[in-house]
């Protein structure tokens, strides 16, 4: 199976703030009236809990193995930065970052596929 890592990247970063700030216990009457009130904001995440939850495990996992890579990745599609806003952060040059970005999205790629192929045996 192919995946789009660049789409399931981007769909990560809404997941990642889409309930950001929410206090955790709200009464009723107040979550009926937030959730029927038209919001400014960003369109929500189109993944599921357990996919972003995946790509989350999977950025986790590269940042043991390349911290800077991880780091890129998560400033890059979290924060909807640009490639220069990033470099600025991490100090870098904007084809650096571009380098790093695009070496994540082939990480996230490849532990797809082998993912996919580990179940594909055990089926």
């Amino acid at each position: 199976m192919t995946y789009d890592a660049e789409e399931l990247l981007t769909q990560w970063g809404r997941w990642v703030w889409q309930s950001a700030g929410v206090p955790r216990c709200v009464s009723p009457s107040y979550a009926l009236m937030r959730d029927n009130v038209e919001q400014l904001s960003c369109s929500s995440a189109a993944i599921t809990d357990d996919d972003a939850m995946l790509i989350d495990s999977i950025i986790a996992r590269m940042g043991r193995r390349d911290p800077q890579m991880a780091q890129c990745v998560m400033l890059y599609y979290a924060t909807s930065r640009t490639m220069h806003g990033v470099g600025l952060v991490m100090k870098l040059q904007r084809l650096k970052v571009r380098e790093l970005l695009m070496a994540g999205k082939c990480y996230v790629e490849a532990v797809l596929d082998m993912r996919d192929q580990i179940t594909q045996k055990a089926a």
